[in-house]
């Protein structure tokens, strides 16, 4: 097997490539190198954001990367946003591609800017630019576009009018019957998640936005892997399908898979297909040998009628394995007797998360647990 080796020469700027064979010697000429630039939009450009117009598409694009150079590889290109007079110092990667355009939507954009702190009804200038190499491994073939700027106007995002999306492809319950693809839950901004039932019988996974049409879409960046990666839109059926996602690296169980499609990234994380209840207001206390099995009525969802025992010091928690103190559920400050958000503890090395408070009066209750959208419910019953 040959044995590939790489020499940078500062004097000539001349990168080279050789192998134990001298007839192979391949050169890069650095001071030739022509950067991308971005073509469109121009910079200085404005746009008012709106609900109305939150589905309208922004599209940049840039021309190529040139490099001089006889041996020949795909040019990469990383489209980089910060915010302007930051220098690019803590750069948002949109996406990582072998293209020359990226497109998202106004609504995504607004989420993404909401999402990084700014009020909405606000003007923030963002600046772009585009990052180009041949190898991540040697910074020898490193490129940057001159950056431009755009001003946006954010509006309030009304979280009730989310819109749902949905995931399908052979890897889900759904199969690629875009009726028939699963909603999922709308957790904040433009995040949603679910738990489903992945690899049954097969290997891909996408998101769309409308039942029964296949734009707008989205589907995997380049290097995402089976637990997490880059989402590339797809907003109209005139461009061409992203890849899916490819989850074959998985074994057949329950996944809670989320999609950020203001970030546009995406994770896919085994969660249990057992639960069990504990603490002080039910009957077993905090023996977690003996605490109670929930049912699980489908992935990720769990329900369970059982007494609680009210007092100002009972309370109640989950767990995942019998006899183990993590993974364990709890809630945060503002967790009720009635229901709220759950916080999960992976391991005993992460502090204890509050204990959910038991009802104002002993009774029988029934206790829900959503994994998907991470809450709980307790109903009188």
């Amino acid at each position: 097997m040959k044995r590939i080796a790489i020499i940078l020469s500062l004097i000539f700027g001349v990168f080279l490539i050789h192998s134990c064979e001298p007839e192979e010697l391949i050169t890069l000429d650095l001071s030739k190198t022509v950067s991308p630039q971005i073509t469109a939009p121009s910079s200085g450009s404005s746009l008012v954001l709106s609900q109305e117009t939150a589905d309208e598409v922004i599209t940049i694009t840039w021309s190529p990367a040139s490099y001089d150079a006889d041996f020949i590889a795909e040019t990469k290109y990383i489209l980089q946003m910060d915010v302007a007079g930051n220098n690019f110092a803590n750069p948002r990667d949109l996406i990582n591609t072998e293209g020359l355009t990226f497109a998202t939507t106004q609504g995504a954009v607004n989420s993404r800017i909401l999402g990084m702190e700014f009020e909405p009804e606000t003007e923030v200038t963002l600046e772009y630019r585009v990052f180009s190499f041949i190898t991540r491994e040697s910074n020898a073939t490193y490129a940057y576009s001159n950056p431009i700027e755009i001003t946006f106007t954010t509006y309030e995002d009304v979280v009730p009018g989310a819109k749902p999306i949905y995931m399908l492809g052979d890897g889900t319950a759904a199969g690629w019957n875009n009726n028939a693809a699963l909603e999922m839950y709308h957790i904040e901004e433009g995040e949603f998640a679910l738990v489903a039932r992945l690899r049954e019988s097969g290997t891909m996974v996408k998101f769309i936005s409308v039942l029964g049409q296949w734009a707008p879409q989205w589907g995997a960046a380049p290097g995402g892997t089976a637990t997490e990666g880059e989402l590339i839109l797809r907003p109209t059926e005139d461009e061409p399908d992203p890849s899916p996602i490819d989850i074959a690296d998985l074994v057949a169980g329950d996944y809670r898979v989320t999609a950020d499609t203001a970030n546009l990234t995406y994770s896919i994380v085994k969660v249990t297909e057992e639960l069990y209840l504990l603490g002080s207001a039910t009957t077993p206390g905090w023996n977690n040998a003996g605490a109670l099995a929930l049912t699980k009525d489908a992935p990720g969802m769990f329900s369970i009628t059982t007494t609680l025992t009210a007092g100002t010091d009972m309370y109640f928690k989950f767990i995942e394995v019998l006899g183990q103190w993590a993974p364990q559920y709890g809630t945060d400050a503002n967790g009720t007797s009635e229901g709220g958000k759950l916080v999960f503890r992976e391991t005993e090395s992460v502090p204890d998360p509050p204990a959910i408070p038991a009802p104002d009066v002993t009774g029988m209750y029934k206790i829900e647990v959503n994994l998907s959208n991470m809450t709980y419910k307790v109903t009188a019953q």
